[in-house]
């Protein structure tokens, strides 16, 4: 049903764009520059809606794309508390049993904190609305900064912010993170393993 509505609702910003094009086009003169006018204002006013949108779309992944890097300032090596013998993550992929997985999760909570920025984020210059904010983890026992990384994130154009709650609704994505956020590597970069540990905390 919303699927519906919205693409009526395009269907009729079409006709309304390609109406006025029309009758712009009607007060020139030569032929080829009714032509021009309809073929150039007809798309400039359909896409004038999401105009903002689409230049925000540029900027929001030229900021992501300059805050690709995980700053790794420190790291502490552990054994098959972590690990399988063969050094394989075993908090990847949900294969352990809930209890052994909240048991490890609590000596890696015992380990390191994650601290993910304040709330209120900071804004850059942009089209749209572009928030950013910077992540860190600490190691618990000394306060040690061991990583840090930028993430950033959107709510979108402005005809997405009217009709949806929901940032990127057309063009952009709500929010963007360095890929060893994304796959979820950051803690085995901070956390190596290191099989002369042994297999506590």
């Amino acid at each position: 049903m919303f699927g519906t509505l919205i693409l009526g609702g395009i269907g009729i910003w079409l006709a309304i764009s390609t109406w006025v094009a029309w009758r712009a086009a009607r007060l020139v003169k030569p032929i080829w520059l009714k032509a021009l006018v309809i073929v150039a204002l007809g798309p400039l006013l359909f896409f004038a809606p999401v105009g903002d949108e689409l230049i925000g779309k540029r900027q929001f992944e030229r900021y992501c794309k300059e805050a690709e890097e995980v700053k790794i300032y420190g790291t502490i090596p552990v054994g098959e508390a972590f690990y399988t013998a063969d050094g394989k993550w075993k908090l990847a992929n949900g294969l352990l049993p809930l209890d052994e997985f909240n048991r490890i999760v609590a000596i890696k909570n015992s380990i390191i904190r994650w601290d993910l920025g304040p709330s209120i984020r900071t804004e850059v210059p942009a089209a749209i609305p572009i928030q950013y904010w910077d992540s860190k983890i600490y190691e618990v026992k000394t306060g040690r900064l061991l990583a840090e990384f930028r993430m950033h994130a959107t709510r979108g154009g402005l005809i997405s912010r009217i009709f949806f709650e929901r940032a990127g609704f057309f063009f952009v994505k709500p929010q963007c993170s360095p890929r060893l956020r994304r796959e979820g590597y950051i803690e085995q970069a901070i956390l190596p393993f290191n099989g002369n540990v042994g297999g506590g905390k």
